[in-house]
């Protein structure tokens, strides 16, 4: 009877379920539930393949064999598709081989390149370029939590450094994998990281800026980068850039977490590449650099070539790699040795040694029996030269050598094979590598397991220290998981791992593999087969036999059996390649080189450890054993550095990266899954799992387990919400189902379980969630059944209902139809009757319109002919008057012409005459300009007189008709006493003295009627002679343009031209164009403006003699001047820095003269000490008021820099519109003194731009601390905030929601007070436009970048609640009539469509695509990526994610350009035409100040 163990495992292999069986070439396929087929003995289960339908597999076991491993040999289930492009490793439901390898290769082929397995990253190398180490992911990763955003190496960097600041101790990156699986890329990036990313959240941090400025230490760590892939990496046929050492780099930080410098420790420089290279793979980099990038000085100095042409270069007949150009490297490589620190001199003595290096394999090597060398060979002479050394005696001991014993020294003669090796041995030699700290973090990029197909020492010393970090790693992840167990209080037992500590021992021990090669090496006559027989001897024992094995077929290999693959070693090589010496001859040649560089790095080396010989040694016979006894060998030195490595390792915190090689032809994007498995299991991730699922591999923390399997018991324990206990309800869960409990431990925080019962849960809770589901199906249709049921009953009546209503309105219509017929009838008779009466009196109205008619026609006949005779009569009688009166007039004109053309001749001769000469012209110049001037004058005084005269012509026209009116009324009182003379003929008195009155009112009228006409004239001539001065005007102009384009000398010619400009300028004044439209345009600018050199100019050294004129030691300001500093100072702090800025809102706006009353006053001093003369002064004065604001406002922080940028903002503005409200004023007051305007003219365009200036810098101040306090609440108001009810995630019936203390209204709040208060002090519309728009910008970029990064939190309800946010900023805009600033946020309005929308098929993607057509390929891509899933929704497909990555072209950028905080763009209004300038003081300011 099988076991409830047994059982419980059996009954999630129902029908459907997907397992994992092995395959050849996949490595592992899936196949689903056919048939179970189980018994008290024996189980049988069924698969069909889901790629092929016709395989199927079959597992067969017995329920002992079950019983026996626990069920540990049924096949490997397959995760669910929601979890099979999981982001951690260790999340999945079957945590196993195939469903770890189906995991990396599912996020592969979604281009993510990235995976977290625990505490290990899994980098997938991609062989594309990718869009994953841009500045603003760098930011983006910079201060979150590791889970926060998708898998990233800058997660794990960030990690360390948060680890480093909050315990304050060292960290470890190690980051390994094989040739080409991109070690060196990771570490580069992982050191970018730390120099670029902006960490504002540690004290004393220096920020970074908006741009990322690095410090200069940051980029001389940087600059390391291209040196050491120059100098240690090469081509090999894996890797295009392979690296062929180990390097350990320390970059260390001080107290504040400032990088103050970096130290790199290289291991096992591959110096056999040197000198020779396999097929297809090439040297180090830097000599093909050196080849193609040298200078021609270099060139002819050190005699380069070709790489063809050199021995050590063309052996593999590579000499180019596809897609990197040799000689853009080199100016890069030479451009990271000048930045951190190493001088063109020391630069060239390194090229000069390489160049040596070439030249010296180059040297050939003759004879039979004995090596022979040439004294003239080229090379040789070539390479002596270059190393300042004896040709003679490096040729000597190139073909001998020398043995040295007690009694004497035995030269002897080398053979040409080992003259070779004694060349290449010097080579290597010369190829040898070169308290502010408080903690580092060290970045380990070390060569991955290696396993070719004939393997040497380079091999095994690689293998030995994969060995020990293997070990170091095993150590590492038990430690994490007991401290897992220990702090959750849980029982647990020791758990088994795999160890390898004997192989290691085997090799480092005191007579290990290490130790054996150092005994044959120091042996005269030690060899490689001596070599293999000691181990043969040594660990040929039983002892030893599950970690070296002998080959069947060689007799001088080994074998070792290493974690990760069985290794097969050619002792052939290995005593040399550890001797790695070079004949104490040569080495005292060059130690004594007259090259300088070379001798000393000699002396480097030797005193790190390198075998050095003295001159005692050669000489001493006594001393020489013991002397070489002591020569440390590769092997030993490699051993000790490992061993100080791991010392390193083990006293910092540890972070693991492995680096995975997807397929071996470098294909971008393509995926070999066992050459994948194998490396998973070489680099150490199959066993950390295997480590995790001996233990309680699956942690949920009580809230989350009890938010998915709450359903599982009973309501009675979880509702209501008020009264639940979470731990307790978890072990009610688990308690009800699993009965071993054993399967499961309760911690403090979290519930552990066992492998494979998080799959059982699973299973029990869609069992649930069928049952649930089947019952509310059961109410839904019954709901839906019964509800059709009163529906057709409901529409049975209405259509009774209807019948009946048709019949009642028939019989109605026939009643109605009736009655209509007789009122027809009876409005048809009347309509006759009167149409007969109408056409009747219609026929007499037009009988008497006719005869009506023609009786007017024929009197209005009459009337016009006599008008007619009337109207000719005149016409011709004044067509007489004007003939005669024109003739006279063309008399008249005609003569005049005439006299005045014989003038202009005569005067035009004479113009002529005096025009040729310069001087003459600069007169006419300075006669023009003072003509215009007093024709300006002679015209404003006759316009005045003119107004004055029209004014008088209408006094006089009024008192005229005031006469008329007497002179009137007079009459008819005069024409009444003739009557009443007439009549009585008395009172002849006084009629006589009203005649006489009478003629004197008269005679008063007709004078003023004459007095009119002479008026009339005088204003006839006045406007003719302002015509004529118009006339002048345009010739002058036109005589001006004529003249200067004469030759003149560049002196002359500047001068005129500035003069005839001048004169331009004040001919458009006069001709009435307005000062204010010549302002337009120019301060329209739009871009960053920058302070020109704030220093007097044009002022410095002006006209002494006018200011000395001018400022006379009587006068006032002279006086107040005398003192400048000081009065400088008082005026600053009184006006600028403790001002009290009056209270202005739109409610209650203060007066506009209150608010820029600094402005006012400010300018009203300026323009007077111009007027003054003071003008060195003037622009000091307004340079420091300039520099004073801008500091002031730049002192402000946060909310308090709101009111003084404002302020200060509109004040600038003002002033400079006083001052081009000014200029014209100025320029006329000054025209008698051109130079003195000429220098005016000059400060105020000076002043103009560098208020500009002052507006842009405080503009942005403003805007920078608004950006910083949006900073701190865009992403938990826009993006987290849930505000929505019905729609709220992250939360259950269960689970009481945490919703984030931060609001959209804190995001408006902010918006809101920086509105309010630019409105209340009146700032122009325009800026305040602009200033929306750039923070609205700002809120969409950061809020879009953070969704798009985020980790498992994109889901349809979120992008509900973020729209519904949206909506609310938008309407905010609206409100405030800023409805244009919401075309920013469509990248983020799309962002949540898409996440909306349905992303089931390639069709839907087609619709998503016409939807979100802001959206970019690549954005859109991640965001898929990114969605999450619900339970009842089914995941995206793979075919989905490809459609859409297949969709990717070169713009794969997905985050959007970051908005810069402190670089805004800004567009200066215009100036305010009713500026003025005055004295004006509030009150309360006069009464501080009192």
């Amino acid at each position: 009877m099988p076991s409830p163990l047994i059982n419980q495992a059996l009954e999630i292999y129902t029908t459907g379920t997907k397992a994992w069986f092995t395959d050849e070439e996949e490595g592992w396929v899936s196949a689903s539930v056919v048939s179970l087929e189980a018994n008290d003995t024996n189980v049988k289960i069924v698969f069909r393949n889901d790629a092929d339908e016709s395989r199927e597999h079959v597992f067969e076991s017995t329920i002992a064999a079950l019983e026996k491993d626990k069920a540990a040999s049924l096949p490997p289930l397959r995760n669910p598709p929601k979890m099979e492009s999981e982001d951690d490793l260790t999340n999945l439901s079957y945590l196993n081989e195939p469903s770890v390898l189906h995991t990396i290769r599912t996020r592969y082929g979604q281009r993510q390149i990235y995976t977290y397995s625990g505490i290990v990253l899994i980098a997938a190398n991609p062989f594309a370029r990718v869009s994953l180490y841009e500045p603003d992911i760098i930011q983006k990763y910079s201060g979150r939590r590791r889970g926060d955003l998708e898998p990233h190496l800058f997660a794990i960097a960030e990690d360390a450094y948060r680890f480093m600041i909050r315990e304050n101790s060292n960290q470890t990156i190690i980051v390994s994998g094989e040739s080409g699986a991109g070690k060196t890329v990771s570490a580069k990036y992982i050191m970018r990281y730390f120099a670029t990313a902006d960490d504002k959240e540690t004290v004393g941090k220096k920020a970074k800026g908006t741009s990322g400025a690095m410090t200069e230490v940051e980029e001389q760590i940087l600059a390391t980068n291209p040196i050491m892939e120059a100098f240690g990496n090469a081509k090999t046929t894996r890797n295009d850039n392979s690296s062929r050492f180990g390097k350990y780099i320390e970059i260390q930080f001080d107290k504040q977490r400032n990088i103050v410098g970096a130290k790199i420790r290289t291991y096992l420089l591959e110096r056999s590449r040197l000198v020779f290279q396999p097929q297809t793979e090439r040297n180090y980099h830097i000599f093909y650099q050196l080849c193609s990038g040298a200078t021609a000085e270099e060139r002819n100095e050190f005699e380069l070539s070709e790489w063809s042409s050199f021995h050590y270069l063309n052996q593999s007949g590579t000499g180019e790699i596809p897609g990197v150009n040799d000689t853009e490297e080199f100016t890069i490589t030479r451009k990271s040795l000048s930045m951190i620190g190493i001088t063109e001199e020391t630069q060239k003595q390194v090229f000069r040694l390489l160049a040596a290096l070439l030249h010296l394999g180059n040297i050939e090597i003759g004879g039979r029996n004995d090596a022979m060398l040439s004294e003239g060979d080229s090379a040789l002479l070539l390479a002596t030269r270059l190393l300042g050394i004896n040709n003679n005696e490096f040729r000597k001991w190139i073909v001998r050598k020398q043995i040295i014993t007690r009694s004497e020294k035995i030269m002897t003669n080398l053979n040409p094979q080992q003259a070779q090796v004694v060349r290449d041995s010097v080579a290597n030699l010369a190829c040898e590598d070169a308290e502010r700290v408080a903690t580092f973090i060290g970045v380990l990029d070390i060569y991955g397991f290696e396993h070719f197909k004939k393997n040497s020492f380079e091999q095994f010393c690689i293998n030995y220290a994969n060995e020990k970090l293997q070990q170091q790693f095993n150590q590492h992840v038990f430690k994490l998981e007991q401290e897992e167990y220990v702090r959750e209080n849980i029982n647990w037992q020791f758990i088994d791992f795999s160890d390898n500590q004997k192989c290691i021992e085997m090799i480092e021990a005191k007579m290990g593999v290490l130790s054996l090669l150092d005994e044959e090496s120091r042996l005269p006559s030690g060899s490689d087969q001596g070599f293999c027989n000691k181990l043969y001897s040594a660990f040929g024992t039983a002892a030893y036999q599950n970690y070296f094995k002998k080959p069947r077929f060689s007799n001088n290999a080994f074998t070792v059996v290493h974690y990760a693959h069985d290794v097969q070693y050619e002792s052939e090589g290995f005593l040399e390649k550890n001797k790695d010496t070079v004949p104490d001859e040569h080495l005292l040649l060059l130690q004594n080189s007259e090259f300088e560089f070379l001798a000393k790095m000699i002396q480097n080396a030797n005193s790190n450890g390198s075998p050095s010989p003295s001159p005692s040694m050669v000489e001493s016979n006594r001393k020489a054993p013991s002397a070489a006894a002591k020569k440390p060998t590769l092997g030993s030195m490699f051993k000790l550095s490992l061993i100080n490595l791991m010392d390193t390792i083990a006293q910092t915190n540890v972070h693991y990266i492995r680096c995975i090689k997807p397929n071996e032809a470098k294909e971008a994007w393509a995926f070999e899954p066992n050459m994948v498995l194998a490396q998973l299991r070489a680099c150490g991730v199959l066993e950390t799992i295997r480590i995790s699922c001996a233990g309680y591999p699956t942690r949920w923390t009580f809230d989350e387990f009890v938010e998915r399997y709450y359903a599982l018991v009973d309501s009675k324990h979880w509702y209501p919400k008020k009264d639940q206990n979470i731990r307790q309800l978890c072990s009610t869960i688990v308690d009800t189902h699993i009965y071993d409990a054993d399967k499961y431990q309760v911690g403090l925080t979290k519930i552990f379980f066992r492998a494979g019962q998080l799959a059982y849960m699973e299973k029990l809770r869609t069992d649930r969630w069928n049952e649930v589901a089947i019952i509310l199906q059961k109410n839904a249709r019954r709901f839906i059944a019964r509800h059709r049921y009163v529906k057709i009953m409901d529409l049975i009546t209405r259509l009774q209902q209807i019948a009946r209503t048709k019949v009642a309105k028939k019989e109605l219509e026939r009643l109605r139809q009736e009655r209509a017929a007789i009122t027809i009838q009876k409005y048809w008779r009347r309509y006759i009757a009167r149409k007969w009466y109408l056409k009747q009196r219609e026929i007499i109205i037009h009988i008497q319109a006719a005869c009506r008619n023609l009786i007017g026609r024929k009197r209005f006949a009459q009337i016009r002919e006599h008008n007619a005779a009337t109207q000719i009569q005149k016409v011709v009688r004044g067509w007489f008057a004007r003939k005669q009166y024109q003739a006279q007039r063309n008399h008249i004109i005609r003569i005049q012409t005439c006299v005045r053309r014989r003038n202009a001749r005569k005067q035009l001769v004479v113009m002529r005459a005096e025009a040729r000469s310069v001087s003459h012209f600069k007169e006419v110049s300075y006669k023009l300009e003072t003509k215009v001037v007093e024709l300006t004058q002679s015209l404003a005084q006759q316009k005045e007189e003119r107004a004055r005269l029209r004014t008088k012509a209408t006094e006089l026209d009024a008192h005229v008709r005031s006469w008329v009116a007497k002179y009137d009324d007079l009459d008819e009182k005069a024409k009444e006493l003739a009557k009443i003379v007439d009549d009585s003929g008395s009172d002849s008195d006084r009629w006589t003295s009203l005649q006489k009155k009478r003629d004197t009112l008269k005679a008063e009228y007709m004078s003023s009627l004459n007095k009119i006409k002479s008026q009339d004239k005088e204003i006839s001539r006045l406007t003719e002679e302002l015509s004529r001065h118009k006339e002048e005007i345009a010739q002058l102009k036109q005589v001006s343009q004529d003249t200067a384009q004469k030759p003149l000398d560049d002196t002359d010619m500047s001068e005129l031209k500035r003069q005839i400009s001048a004169l331009k300028i004040q001919l458009s004044q006069t001709l009435g164009k307005t000062r204010s439209q010549q302002a337009k345009g120019p301060a329209n600018t739009r871009g960053r403006r920058h302070h020109s050199a704030r220093r007097p100019s044009a002022t410095t050294d002006m006209r002494s003699t006018s200011n000395t004129t001018a400022a006379s030691a009587n006068d006032p300001l002279y006086t107040l001047l005398h003192d400048e500093t000081l009065l400088q100072e008082d005026v600053l702090e009184g006006l600028i820095r403790s001002i009290a800025i009056p209270v202005s809102s739109t409610e209650h706006p203060a007066p506009h003269k209150q608010k820029t009353f600094p402005a006012r006053i400010i300018g009203y001093c300026i323009i007077q000490m111009w007027k003054q003369g003071y003008l060195p002064a003037s622009e000091r004065w307004l340079y420091a008021i300039m520099e004073t604001i801008e500091r002031h406002c730049q002192d402000k922080a946060g909310e308090d820099a709101n009111l003084p940028c404002i302020y200060w903002l509109i004040n600038t503005h003002e002033l400079m519109s006083i001052i081009i409200a000014a200029e014209p004023e100025l320029e006329r007051s000054n025209l008698d003194s051109g130079a003195k305007w000429h220098d005016i003219e000059k400060i105020i365009a000076t002043t103009k731009y560098e208020l500009q200036c002052v507006q842009d810098c405080v503009y942005n101040h403003w805007l920078t601390e608004i950006k910083k306090q949006l900073h701190r609440v865009i992403v938990p108001a826009l993006i987290e905030s849930q505000t929505v009810p019905g729609f709220v995630t992250n939360s259950s019936s269960i689970i009481s929601n945490q919703s984030t203390s931060v609001s959209m209204d804190d995001l408006l709040s902010v918006l809101a007070k920086a509105y309010s208060t630019a409105q209340g002090y009146g700032v122009d519309r325009l800026i305040i436009e602009q200033a929306l728009e750039e923070l609205i910008k700002y809120i969409e970029v950061t809020a879009f970048n953070d969704l798009i990064m985020r980790r498992n939190f994109n889901t349809w309800k979120r992008a509900m609640q973020i729209q519904y946010n949206i909506k609310v900023l938008e309407d905010w805009c609206r409100e405030h009539g800023m409805g244009n600033a919401t075309l920013q946020l469509e990248h983020l309005q799309q962002a949540t469509k898409l996440l909306q929308l349905k992303k089931a098929t390639v069709e839907d993607i087609k619709i998503i695509t016409d939807v979100c057509w802001i959206l970019t390929p690549a954005q859109t891509h991640k965001l898929l990526q990114s969605y999450s899933a619900a339970d009842y929704e089914d995941p995206i497909s793979h075919e989905v994610l490809r459609a859409v990555s297949s969709r990717i072209g070169d713009k794969k950028e997905v985050l959007l350009a970051s908005v810069p905080l402190g670089e805004s763009l800004y567009e200066i209004p215009a100036p305010n035409l009713d500026a003025t300038s005055d004295s004006y003081i509030p009150e309360e300011v006069r009464r501080e100040t009192d």
